[in-house]
């Protein structure tokens, strides 16, 4: 049977390349939050862009990504979710609605330092990399640091332990 892969990490870990190439060995379809928010709502983001106005739309990407993840495993294809998973109130509630489903889950959590992940932000922005989607400035990897939430003992021990 097929399943879910959460990748978890903070701005910069590497969440969307660790994607690319699993999604490679697992024969899976990729559901990037990034992807979709710039693709359906980033044209009409307020300058300068909210937290409250893109946690929003992230929150309705998310609806849309859960139902077609079940229609995509009920279909036998494995589903990477690329959606950060920054607070554990997100992670827990993504898992019971699989768990419902009797769906089953893989946690992989990108443990990387902020100075790496910073530098990997900055090359980035700069170059444009494969996995570039927009600009993300000093402010907001800051901001991004103050919301993530580190994975407790439970869930470390739960999830698959990365440090790319």
């Amino acid at each position: 049977m097929a399943k879910i892969h959460f990748i978890v990490g903070n701005t910069g870990s590497g969440k969307s390349t660790f994607s690319a190439v699993l999604a490679a060995q697992e024969k899976a379809h990729i559901f990037s939050v990034d992807e979709w928010m710039v693709n359906l709502f980033w044209m009409d983001a307020p300058d300068p862009p909210s937290y409250d106005w893109a946690i929003e739309r992230t929150q309705r990407i998310e609806i849309q990504m859960l139902a077609e993840s079940v229609k995509l495993v009920k279909n036998n294809v494995n589903v990477i979710l690329d959606i950060g998973f920054f607070a554990k109130s997100q992670r827990s509630r993504v898992q019971e609605f699989f768990k419902s489903k009797n769906i089953e889950t893989v946690t992989y959590f990108l443990d990387v330092d902020k100075d790496t992940r910073w530098f990997r932000v900055n090359k980035r922005n700069t170059e444009v990399t494969d996995t570039f989607q927009f600009h993300v400035s000093e402010e907001i990897f800051e901001f991004c640091e103050t919301i993530f939430e580190p994975l407790d003992a439970v869930e470390r021990n739960e999830a698959i332990i990365l440090s790319p």
